[in-house]
């Protein structure tokens, strides 16, 4: 998949190569991605394009895991920035000093931080006692 589609001869731009990049899907669904048909059959039941479908899908994920994301501003703000920095430094920090098991390291790829994020751990009673 690619995000853009440049017209024969045209060439591409650094920016049009700064900005794009090329997807590989799994050749069938599993925990670890899902398929190129998948993914096709997604976009066409929203009728939009399959690199539509990627942009909202990263809008989404982005929304939940950045702490005040505001989508009417065009970059991070500095403390956004910080924030997924010290969690890459935490990362490479975690990874070096321990053994993890595949479970673990998956746990923590997907737990997300930021406002209703869809893998935030909630009481089953929905919080009341």
């Amino acid at each position: 998949m690619h995000e853009n589609n440049n017209k024969p001869g045209l060439g591409s731009s650094s920016s049009d190569r700064e900005n794009s990049f090329t997807v590989q899907l799994e050749p069938i669904n599993s925990v670890f991605g899902i398929s190129a048909d998948t993914w096709r059959t997604l976009a066409a039941s929203y009728n939009i394009t399959p690199e539509a479908l990627l942009k909202r899908a990263a809008t989404v994920f982005a929304q939940a895991d950045i702490p005040g994301l505001d989508l009417d501003s065009p970059e991070l703000s500095a403390e956004q920035t910080e924030y997924l920095n010290q969690r890459r430094i935490a990362y490479v920090v975690s990874a070096t000093s321990q053994q993890s098991t595949l479970a673990e390291t998956f746990k923590r790829l997907i737990e997300g931080s930021g406002d209703n994020h869809e893998n935030e751990i909630r009481p089953l009673d929905g919080g009341h006692n």
